[in-house]
């Protein structure tokens, strides 16, 4: 008896279901747009709520509140009375944000240096242990899934949290872009030698040496980008 009463003492909330209904419609319609999915868009990029509800096969009040993440995210913009929109990257805005990703993962590779180990270095070499630069431009899409994994190993070794989640969403932000500018694919030979220079400072945990390639990595991009990338 004592032991029933004191279970319902017990202040429990309900059990709730692992991923909502919110967070699947989210989760759903960021990869769509990462993958430049939603390509039946008109051409200012305005979306259709209640056929996007209708795709997903959920009620709206889900979708908009995936949508307020996105739009906090920076991938939609809402326009009062008229709808809801994708963002449209301008070259200037994404060189700027990648200026800003050099600091955040020079930074993440200077700190990374203090946590890494010698298993993380061999992980590290054999995303790229597959690749040579004079065929890797013939494997853009494993090129590009191993580059992801290198630079989120790097910012995520890092642990530091605020740094984690500022890069990531920057990284999100250049993972859309680079579905548009297939001239990003023309640097690979380039920024695999690069990485391989990383992992060698990482490996010698010389935090000077990690910061300063990471950094000359990420802004050659920058400069690549302002100097020869169109972007539709």
């Amino acid at each position: 008896m004592v032991a029933t009463e004191r279970a319902r003492e017990l202040k429990l909330k309900k059990i709730k279901v692992p991923t909502s209904l919110s967070q699947a419609a989210y989760e759903a319609l960021k990869e769509s747009l990462m993958r430049m999915e939603l390509s039946k868009l008109p051409n200012d990029g305005k979306l259709d709520e209640r056929e996007l509800a209708q795709r997903l096969g959920i009620s709206r009040t889900p979708l908009r509140e995936a949508i307020h993440r996105l739009v906090s995210e920076g991938f939609l913009r809402v326009v009062p009375r008229k709808g809801i929109y994708v963002v449209r990257r301008s070259k200037k805005e994404i060189v700027e944000i990648l200026l800003v990703r050099a600091a955040l993962e020079g930074m993440a590779a200077r700190l990374s240096t203090r946590h890494l180990t010698d298993s993380d270095i061999q992980k590290m070499r054999d995303l790229f242990a597959p690749f040579d630069p004079a065929t890797v431009k013939d494997q853009s899409l494993r090129y590009s899934d191993a580059n992801i994994r290198f630079h989120e190993m790097v910012i995520n070794l890092s642990q530091c949290e605020k740094l984690i989640a500022l890069a990531s969403n920057l990284f999100d932000q250049m993972r859309w872009v680079r579905f548009r500018a297939a001239a990003f694919y023309d640097r690979h030979p380039t920024t695999l030698l690069e990485h391989r220079s990383i992992i060698d400072a990482l490996e010698a945990r010389d935090p000077d040496a990690a910061e300063r390639r990471m950094r000359s990595h990420i802004e050659g991009l920058a400069n690549y980008v302002e100097e020869h990338v169109e972007i539709p």
